[in-house]
């Protein structure tokens, strides 16, 4: 018998970024799907993070990711209890405690968890700092509603306290989610330690999950980690880095204490998603950057650009890297002021198409208070009515070369990450 053909959320309006399609989704890399995940089910157990919503019934969706022929597709999905009415809905979810009784044949946890778990408990206690250590046991909030249960509770003098959750299996996005937004508001540093990764061919969904929460880090207690833990008498751990092919390197042995605990108190050994991101921006627009110091002569090509085009892009370099600097870099003219260069070329009707474009720029930018109220005037005064849109080649281009100010995606992910450049206006 055919199988019927699965219904899917064809759109979805995510907050602060706009309409997203599942063909957008799709062609998104990992790490921006996987980013926009967390963030939209971080919202769901908080305040921070991102609202979708299904733009056919506008109930909350969230990003699932099935693999298919080993590969994660990610979609939108409705939450259970959206409306069944709506063309995209998919049907009822399974909720995370039916999914894990039926993972531990009717329990909550197996008995290897727990062993593991006092396994933990052991090498933190050879720790000279060390205070205290609880296993399972219910730990009330200080700046959240509820409390948790988290699989290892750890006091250092000196070091403060930090919690542990040992993953053996699957674990659902959205539990994984509330504990580390649970933590990160309590001010607690909360490891993730992975079981299992070393056999893996596949990664599940879930431990792909919890390394890009940890920065493209997999931490594992392993016999290695576990020798060196007994030898140096404090944790010690087996860390993947994750590379640039998304697969794993071979692992180095790191002290818990010797990681970097960002805003989100989830550690890493080395972060893996920022400095790429960054670096494949600087690396497409510095040729930019340096064309531009050199040119001298206006009326000639910009790297094969048509003059308008040349003084656009010029302009906006301009802008960003006034913002930047905090001092006046003018590529597109002699004038002493980014006010005094754009009036001109708006006068001359130079930018005339460019006018939106510019705008957004602007908005997007810390230099925004800083521009004079008679460049919105000559904005207004020479502005076409056909002008350039998101699918033009001007904005196309410098959507490549200034992502931070025109792709929101990215401009949210780096948010999250709080690795947003100082030019960039929030």
């Amino acid at each position: 018998m055919a199988r019927a053909p699965q219904r899917i959320v064809e759109a979805a309006i995510i907050e602060r970024i706009g309409p997203v399609t599942a063909h957008d989704l799709l062609a998104m890399s990992d790490d921006s799907w996987g980013l926009l995940r967390d963030q939209i089910t971080d919202r769901r157990n908080g305040k921070d993070g991102l609202v979708a919503k299904c733009m056919a019934c506008e109930c909350e969706v969230y990003i699932r990711a099935p693999k298919s022929r080993g590969i994660p597709r990610p979609a939108f999905w409705h939450y259970s209890g959206s409306d069944q009415s709506c063309p995209w809905y998919q049907g009822r979810n399974l909720n995370p405690d039916e999914a894990r009784a039926a993972q531990y044949e009717g329990r909550q946890e197996s008995l290897f968890h727990r062993q593991m778990c006092e396994q933990v408990g052991e090498l933190v206690a050879l720790d000279d700092r060390y205070i205290v250590h609880t296993v399972a046991e219910y730990l009330p909030p200080t700046d959240n509603e509820h409390g948790r249960y988290p699989d290892i509770y750890v006091e250092w003098e000196d070091y403060g306290p930090f919690a542990v959750e040992f993953q053996m299996s699957g674990t659902f996005q959205t539990e994984i989610s509330a504990r580390c937004k649970h933590y990160e508001r309590e001010g607690i540093p909360l490891l993730w330690i992975l079981f299992g990764i070393e056999t893996l061919g596949d990664l599940p969904q879930s431990f792909v999950d919890v390394i890009r929460r940890h920065r493209g880090n997999a931490f594992v207690l392993d016999p290695a980690a576990i020798a060196a833990s007994r030898e140096q008498k404090t944790l010690l751990l087996s860390c993947y880095l994750r590379n640039a092919n998304g697969e794993l390197d071979p692992p180095m042995l790191v002290r818990f204490d010797g990681l970097t605990v960002p805003r989100s108190k989830l550690p890493y050994h080395e972060d893996r998603i920022v400095k790429p991101h960054l670096d494949k921006i600087d690396e497409i627009r510095g040729p930019w950057f340096a064309a531009l110091k050199k040119w001298k002569d206006r009326f000639k090509r910009l790297n094969d650009l048509d003059r308008p085009e040349s003084l656009l892009l010029a302009a906006a370099f301009s802008i960003v890297a006034t913002a930047a600097s905090g001092k006046v870099v003018n590529y597109a003219s002699e004038q002493s002021s980014i006010s005094a260069m754009l009036n001109t070329y708006l006068h001359n009707g130079d930018f005339a198409r460019y006018t939106n474009l510019l705008t957004r720029l602007i908005e997007n930018t810390t230099i925004g208070p800083s521009i004079k109220s008679t460049v919105w005037e000559h904005t207004r005064r020479h502005s076409d009515d056909d002008q350039a849109d998101e699918n033009s080649p001007e904005w196309r281009l410098l959507r490549r070369l200034l992502p931070e100010a025109f792709n929101p995606v990215l401009r949210e992910e780096l948010l999250y990450l709080d690795a947003l450049p100082n030019w960039v206006r929030i």
